[in-house]
């Protein structure tokens, strides 16, 4: 590429269909709008949902055929390395944490397809120095050919002033379906604790059995827009992310940005997200996990200072800076 045209040439970025999920999208889509005002790009979709071998020949032919000057594959389709060219093709990886609940001959095809392919990237982009060291332990990867970029906290999520509720607070959960999210230990945690559990994603009958057996009072939606997500965050008074295993942690600086107090594990690369703006717990002891929000609820001051730790925490991760990090990292391998 020349560095010359730089300014002129366009960005491709490639998204996984739409059914997967839209958390990845909506991550990049705010780094986009904010990249578009320097550079042109074009937003790309694959066609299928699945990934069994005919949806990602599918997929991997279609971005052959979509690529341009430079392309960024956005999240988790890292198969897309194969049929994109390795001289201009950067990747973004949030995880690889499906691979270790795999094991057997599920796990060595997945390796092949998600792991080893980042040999081929010009670029390596990682959302944490956890999610790096995940793929280091399984991948032989060059350093130099490795960076972190954390994920943007969008300017949807800004500050909105609410008076805490101390005699029924609403406590915000996103994530429902995976068990890394926590939630049966949430609902333990919140036994005999006068609230509302507002739990965002699909109850499974076993968790909607707890609430029950509980006795917690709660209300649950999915398949929520990006704008109804943010009320949620404004409507809450605590937003609670004891999460097992993450490559990031999104609704932590989410939560931040809102002015809200979070919970959230006290562990990588949770802790790391959160800085000091977060009550960090053992997410396997639902004791701690009651302790914090006993803590929120009853002691005003500290409740303050969380909020506004979180506020300060969060400015480095505002959409902006991380544009920007991504537009040198483009003019970096545009200039080689």
């Amino acid at each position: 590429m020349d560095i010359k045209n730089f300014f002129t040439m366009k960005i491709s970025y490639f998204f996984r269909h739409p059914m997967v999920g839209f958390s990845i999208q909506r991550v990049f889509q705010t780094v986009n709008k904010e990249v578009s005002e320097t550079l042109e790009i074009e937003e790309l979709f694959l066609p299928s949902p699945n990934s069994g071998i005919p949806s990602i020949l599918k997929n991997g032919f279609f971005a052959r055929k979509k690529q341009g000057v430079l392309n960024h594959i956005t999240g988790d389709a890292h198969y897309l390395l194969l049929f994109l060219s390795s001289k201009n093709t950067i990747i973004t990886v949030h995880d690889i944490m499906y691979y270790f609940y795999l094991s057997g001959i599920k796990k060595k095809i997945w390796k092949l397809l998600f792991i080893y392919p980042l040999k081929r990237a010009k670029k390596v982009v990682f959302i944490s120095e956890f999610a790096k060291q995940q793929v280091k332990k399984e991948l032989d990867l060059p350093e130099n050919r490795c960076c972190i970029i954390p994920n943007p906290v969008s300017s949807d999520y800004s500050m909105r002033i609410k008076k805490f509720n101390k005699q029924k607070p609403r406590v915000l959960h996103i994530g429902a379906r995976a068990d890394r999210k926590n939630l049966k230990r949430t609902i333990l945690a919140l036994e005999k604790v006068p609230c509302h559990l507002r739990i965002i994603g699909k109850l499974s009958k076993e968790n909607i059995g707890l609430l029950v057996k509980c006795n917690i009072e709660y209300s649950n939606a999915f398949d929520l827009s990006n704008a109804d997500i943010v009320k949620e965050y404004e409507k809450c008074d605590i937003v609670n992310f004891p999460s097992l295993f993450e490559g990031f942690g999104m609704p932590i600086i989410e939560g931040q940005a809102v002015g809200r107090p979070v919970i959230t594990s006290n562990i990588a690369p949770m802790n790391q997200v959160a800085g000091e703006g977060a009550i960090l717990v053992d997410p396997m002891n639902s004791d701690d996990i009651k302790s914090a929000y006993m803590k929120i609820i009853t002691d005003d001051n500290l409740r303050e200072e969380i909020i506004r730790k979180g506020l300060k925490n969060v400015k480095k991760y505002r959409v902006k800076n991380i544009a920007n990090e991504y537009i040198n990292l483009y003019q970096e391998i545009a200039s080689k």
